[in-house]
């Protein structure tokens, strides 16, 4: 009983500290606690674990498990019953695999329930647009030791680029600016007044006498301050036109802080690379992110099966009954364990047994409604904006412009031409018709890039939150801990289950995850 009422009051504890923090706080704390080990450690003894585990089966018997859901989650699960030896069935409502990660090219088709559209980008390697997860982090070694064990080449993602611009209709007077010279400006003045507060003796209290010059030169090379601590101009910002060849570079004049520091978003984007699952250099698969959802499927193409609709899961005694619709037909099987990793915004619409605990648990999950849309265009940012790869950030509206990491100084390219997380933008956009997201998206996008419309073809969008066997994005609940365990005969995957939302290193720590509950299910 003492037992209880302690992981009641965690329970309750971490509930107020994820009210106050959000899941990122909680994640921290159950570090704290000990009730989870942080970051890489926790990712890499979680497969290592599984490992160990699965080669002490043998020649046990094994169980008969059904896999549903073939995105990341099921696909990592498939491949590695595979190599343990299970007898399994993997059954995805899509034609193909991957789920949300979905690679968009020549002659794809975007379904979403109430439109449809085909993508009309030349037939070319490098004309793909990653729909779904497009970068994914160097602390993300679960899944790159994926790509490395089945053969997916990976090349850098400039996921940061300095030569990117920045632009807010409330600042600047409305005309985008590079972003180095947005950060430029920032840590010169934000160096200015701590030197000028240490000078003051207002730090006193904190930095002795001797310790001031020391603090005083690292703050002069943050800022670049001048050696009276004044920050006028720097080279980091940029240089005026026409200097830096023959001639000495001329700084640019240092932005105004009034212009941005106040009531705009501006002094915020610089910082999104500095999170640890962001970076300013990341990495992706060589022709789209689709590769690595591939390259699992091609492990496990007889236990496969595709467009297949899961209209029921059900307990049959201490066993499992897959209900399922293809083609207009209905059809049953039954197995030892079903891995469930079907989001669960389309799983609480599917009939099922799951205990009354899970099956609210799964009604509780909320999904962000994440929007994107792409064009196909010559490459003009290159040879005009000397951009090569990175982000472009503008109004909310559309808030984002991304460039293609690969291919450089081809003739043409796929831009993404707004990227929105969710929220009432996303909404808004997901709510036009096809043809007015893509003139919303020109409109917007003219504000960064005057050449824009005349350059840009083929748009093809997608609002997740309408899209069939996804219906959103990511979680944006704190992670269930009871679905991280068994109900009965059911386990299941997702990274909706992790901290890493939206990742598909979530997704695949969740798949292991599983697989070590299968087995502690199995005695081993």
């Amino acid at each position: 009983m003492q037992e209880e009422n302690t992981k009641q009051s965690r329970r309750e504890f971490l509930q107020k500290i994820g009210e106050i923090g959000g899941t990122a706080a909680v994640y921290q704390a159950m570090v704290s606690m000990g009730l989870l080990v942080s970051g890489e450690a926790q990712a890499g003894s979680t497969r290592q674990q599984w490992n160990e585990r699965s080669q002490l089966l043998g020649n046990v018997e094994k169980p008969t498990v059904a896999i549903l859901g073939g995105g990341i989650a099921g696909l990592c699960v498939a491949y590695e019953l595979k190599k343990a030896g299970f007898p399994f069935y993997l059954i995805e409502a899509r034609d193909r695999p991957g789920g949300r990660s979905h690679t968009i090219r020549s002659g794809s088709v975007v379904d979403e329930i109430d439109s449809q559209q085909n993508c009309n980008f030349d037939n070319e390697e490098e004309l793909y647009f990653n729909a779904g997860p497009a970068r994914i982090s160097q602390t993300h070694c679960n899944l790159l030791s994926y790509c490395r064990e089945l053969g997916v080449p990976l090349q850098a993602l400039v996921n940061d680029n300095p030569g990117a611009f920045i632009h807010n209709s409330s600042a600047f007077g409305g005309v985008p600016v590079r972003a180095r010279e947005v950060k430029t400006a920032i840590r010169g003045y934000i160096a200015e007044l701590l030197s000028k507060a240490l000078n003051a003796g207002a730090l006193d209290s904190d930095i002795s006498f001797s310790e001031q010059n020391a603090v005083l030169d690292v703050l002069r090379d943050y800022g670049d301050l001048s050696l009276s601590n004044f920050f006028i101009s720097s080279t980091r910002g940029g240089l005026q036109e026409d200097s830096g060849g023959l001639t000495p570079g001329l700084a640019n004049p240092a932005l105004n802080l009034d212009d941005f520091f106040f009531d705009t978003s501006v002094p915020f984007t610089p910082n999104f690379s500095e999170s640890i699952n962001q970076s300013a250099t990341m990495m992706q698969p060589v022709g789209g992110m689709d590769k690595i959802a591939q390259a699992f499927a091609d492990e496990v193409v007889e236990e496969a099966y595709y467009g297949i609709e899961i209209t029921a899961i059900r307990r049959s005694g201490s066993r499992v009954l897959i209900e399922g619709r293809a083609d207009g037909m209905e059809g049953a099987a039954e197995v030892d364990y079903a891995i469930v990793a079907i989001p669960p915004s389309v799983l609480r619409n599917i009939p099922n047994d799951f205990s009354p605990a899970a099956a609210n648990a799964i009604a509780q999950v909320q999904y962000a409604n994440p929007t994107k849309i792409a064009f196909q265009s010559p490459r003009f940012w290159e040879s005009e904006d000397d951009i090569y790869g990175g982000i472009s950030w503008t109004d909310p509206e559309i808030l984002q412009i991304w460039y293609p990491s690969g291919g450089f100084g081809q003739e043409k390219g796929i831009i993404v031409g707004s990227y929105l997380f969710g929220g009432t933008d996303a909404t808004n956009f997901q709510n036009l018709s096809i043809s007015d997201r893509i003139e919303f998206a020109l409109a917007g996008g003219e504000k960064v890039h005057p050449q824009y419309r005349q350059n840009l073809s083929a748009g093809v969008s997608v609002a997740w939150a309408k899209v069939p066997y996804s219906l959103g994005g990511w979680s944006v609940s704190t992670p269930s801990s009871l679905l991280q365990l068994p109900d009965g005969p059911f386990l299941f995957a997702g990274d909706h289950l992790t901290y890493l939302q939206g990742w598909q290193e979530g997704a695949v720590i969740s798949s292991l995850n599983a697989l070590n509950n299968l087995l502690d299910l199995m005695g081993v």
